[in-house]
């Protein structure tokens, strides 16, 4: 049965309006417009963070923005999808305006922009601008046979003229064939900001083969060792059970006869090129793996050294990774197909041995491995292999959530009452809060991740040794867009990147944009009385007037005045309430309720001494 991905079909509808996309062709040069929105960070208005925390849109005005870095100096990089690459200088306790941003690379004509393919994945190197490197993982437009490109090389490849040449299962054909490209930028600062050196791009790998529109390039970071880690995609059909077989020949040019994929032996490609390592008779790749390189090196890719550099295989699409800061554990999520969205966890990613999480011969639920009855039944011996095998040979996903419902009509909430509504989803972000910020301790160094289609984003809570969670998972932004990347930033604050909006005629140019949560804390409430010390309820409690406490904004509050009250013998009546906005007749009723904002709530409950009868 076919199982078409949503999030791909979305992506690819994306990108075939990306081409209208304005971009600036000269590096370095500074895109001032008349409409460029201020500095100063605004509300985003359409997200609902959790009480007592604030989305503030840091920068807006971006299309097709995939990917965040934060350099020592404050600056900020954000990766289009398109290639582009725009440097931010730190303003007034943000970021520059998008329109005097700075163009810091244009890769336009490297990347492949088609599908789920562009360019995915950026980071900073921890000492810039000492070491004045920025790195990135995006898709490289080359076919690995022939050494041809797909497209023009502006915003938006195609495969082929018209897409004719995209990759099908039935019949199966050939498709456009790309590789994962993992390299080193050098930055100067100019007049306007930082910019690329011209050419000082220098390539630390180049590998695999994606020959569907999905599953390439995916995330890069510094780990605790110093090293760079990269994950890449299976480079399989998002489409069905894809193991090599769409390698007939199509379009012009012609292709040689036999694998789309160089040196693909038969039933070792598409998905499972994941497991590419468990083989010793073909060259191996990079697909369907995290793995790690010295960030000033060139890495060999090759089999006999496998455990030096290969962190895990048998993944579908690692889009994001993380390291806990402090601690040298990776926390990584992996886009599922029709069944589950995983996080997997290494505790000690620069010691730990190469681990195997599976895919496509399994797919996890939370703390369990589970055979995936789909490959099962195709018989293919990579897979019956791994089944013999047993299931110690797989790591299990440390959390796992249906991808979608039963009949595949609607996504199942994670928690209770969310307003985070789908078909389908796509894991797509994560990342460990800051130590040492000014949020709650609960929210510190806690594990937040992201779901593209459903458009929210979570924390995971702890156990009692403080490690996430995964039964205890809390709504933390509802409504966020489309959001593609998770990562802490200047001020301790959690930030979020939004790919933009989509309407039915397509995606909204310069909808997307980097997002900073920020926590505003509570906002104080007291309750007083007239005359003191009458008993008030607060949410059901009672307390003696005056009392005071601390709330986050936006909690509900009911509060509830006796209706009468006696000291030393005098009786007194309720007669009113001050200090709140809710009119005459309103006023006048005991049980009122008020929603916490951002200014101090004073309220009293005014009573009436009544006169004793002689």
């Amino acid at each position: 049965m076919e199982r078409r991905r949503v999030r791909a079909a979305v992506l690819g509808a994306l990108a075939l309006v990306a081409g209208s996309l304005a971009l600036t062709p000269e590096t370095g040069s500074a895109s001032v417009t008349a409409s460029a929105p201020a500095s100063a960070p605004v509300r985003a208005e359409r997200s609902t963070p959790e009480a007592g925390f604030e989305d503030v849109l840091a920068i807006g005005g971006l299309s097709e923005p995939v990917g965040a870095a934060f350099a020592p100096d404050g600056t900020a990089f954000l990766a289009l999808k398109t290639g582009l690459i725009k440097s931010f200088d730190p303003s007034g306790g943000g970021f520059e305006a998008a329109g005097t941003s700075t163009d810091f690379a244009d890769l336009t004509a490297e990347v492949n922009n088609y599908g789920d393919r562009g360019l995915t994945g950026i980071t900073v190197d921890p000492r810039f601008p000492a070491r004045p490197y920025v790195y990135v993982n995006y898709t490289y437009d080359k076919d690995p046979v022939t050494g041809g490109t797909w497209g023009t090389g502006q915003a938006y490849d195609n495969c082929g003229p018209d897409d004719a040449n995209e990759a099908t299962l039935s019949p199966p054909t050939r498709g456009c064939p790309v590789q994962v490209r993992v390299s080193r930028l050098t930055a100067t600062r100019g007049a306007l900001g930082w910019v690329m050196q011209p050419g000082s791009e220098l390539v630390l790998v180049q590998n695999g083969c994606a020959q569907f529109s999905s599953h390439a390039s995916g995330d890069v970071a510094f780990g605790p060792d110093g090293k760079l880690y990269a994950s890449a995609g299976d480079g399989g059909s998002f489409k069905g059970q894809d193991y090599g077989q769409a390698n007939v020949p199509t379009g012009a040019p012609a292709y040689p006869q036999g694998p789309a994929c160089p040196n693909d032996p038969t039933d070792e490609g598409g998905s499972l090129r994941a497991q590419d390592q468990r083989t010793g008779g073909d060259p191996l790749s990079v697909d369907g793996t995290i793995f790690r390189l010295n960030p000033d090196t060139p890495l060999n890719v090759q089999q006999g050294t496998a455990d030096q550099w290969l962190v895990a295989l048998g993944q579908r699409n690692p889009w994001r990774f993380t390291f806990r800061q402090g601690k040298e554990q990776l926390w990584s999520v992996d886009v599922g197909s029709s069944n589950f969205e995983e996080i997997n966890q290494l505790v000690d990613a620069p010691t730990t041995g190469l681990v195997n999480r599976g895919w496509p011969c399994y797919e996890g639920v939370t703390g369990r491995s589970q055979v995936n009855t789909a490959w099962q039944a195709l018989g293919k011996p990579l897979c019956t292999g791994l089944y013999g095998e047993g299931l110690g040979a797989v790591q299990a996903p440390v959390f796992a959530y249906p991808t979608t419902n039963g009949n595949r009509t609607a996504t199942v909430p994670l928690t209770p009452g969310e307003n985070c509504p789908a078909v389908s989803s796509s894991m797509s972000g994560i990342a460990f809060s800051a130590l040492g910020s000014d949020w709650p301790a609960a929210y510190q160094d806690a594990l937040y991740f992201s779901d593209f289609l459903r458009g929210c984003l979570w924390r995971m809570g702890k156990d009692a040794n403080g490690q996430p969670n995964p039964a205890d998972i809390h709504p933390f932004v509802q409504a966020a867009g489309s959001p593609v990347d998770i990562l802490p930033g200047p001020g301790g604050d959690l930030y979020y990147v939004d790919y933009g909006s989509f309407t039915d005629a397509g995606y909204v140019q310069g909808s997307g944009g980097l997002h900073r949560i920020d926590h505003v804390g509570g906002t104080g409430l007291t309750v007083k009385s007239k005359p003191a010390k009458v008993k008030i309820k607060v949410d059901g409690k009672r307390h003696k007037a005056p009392w005071s406490t601390e709330l986050a904004r936006g909690t509900v509050v009911k509060l509830v005045a006796p209706r009468a009250h006696r000291i030393k013998g005098h009786r007194f009546v309720f007669v009113k309430w001050k200090g709140l906005d809710l009119g005459k007749k309103a006023a006048k009723k005991r049980k009122v309720t008020v929603t916490v904002g951002a200014e101090e709530l004073v309220v009293k409950a005014v009573y009436r001494k009544v006169r004793s009868r002689r």
